[in-house]
Parts: structure tokens; C-alpha cells; sequence
């Protein structure tokens, strides 16, 4: 009987600790996706800088030769 009690109580408790987890992500959940965007904006600014990088022979003046 004591088995099954301590069983039943760590099933509520994983429950109510999982019930918690989603109250919190639904309680923050626009500051989660400002993150989100923040993060992506970040890397395609990375992302783009790189793709745009000058040559290396960009700086040398052709005009003189």
C-alpha cells in the first residue's frame, strides 16, 4: 500500500512539475519568440556580411597600370 501511494504521489508531483514548464513557456512566451528573432536576425546579418565581403584586389587602383 505504501508503494503505490509513493507512486502515485511522483506522478503528481512529474505532473504538476511538467503543468509548471508549460505555464512558464505560455506565461513568456512573446519574450521566447523576441529571443527567437533576435537570434535569427543575428545570423543572417552574419550570414550576409560574409556573402558581401570586398575582394582581396578590390583596394589596388587598375587606372596606373
Amino acid at each position: 500500500m505504501k508503494k503505490s501511494v509513493g507512486l502515485v504521489l511522483k506522478i503528481v508531483a512529474a505532473v504538476m512539475a511538467l503543468a509548471a514548464v508549460v505555464c512558464a513557456v505560455v506565461a513568456f512566451w512573446d519574450h521566447i519568440m523576441d529571443l527567437i528573432d533576435s537570434v535569427a536576425d543575428k545570423v543572417e546579418e552574419k550570414r550576409a556580411d560574409r556573402c558581401f565581403q570586398p575582394s582581396e584586389f578590390d583596394d589596388y587602383d587598375d587606372s596606373i597600370m
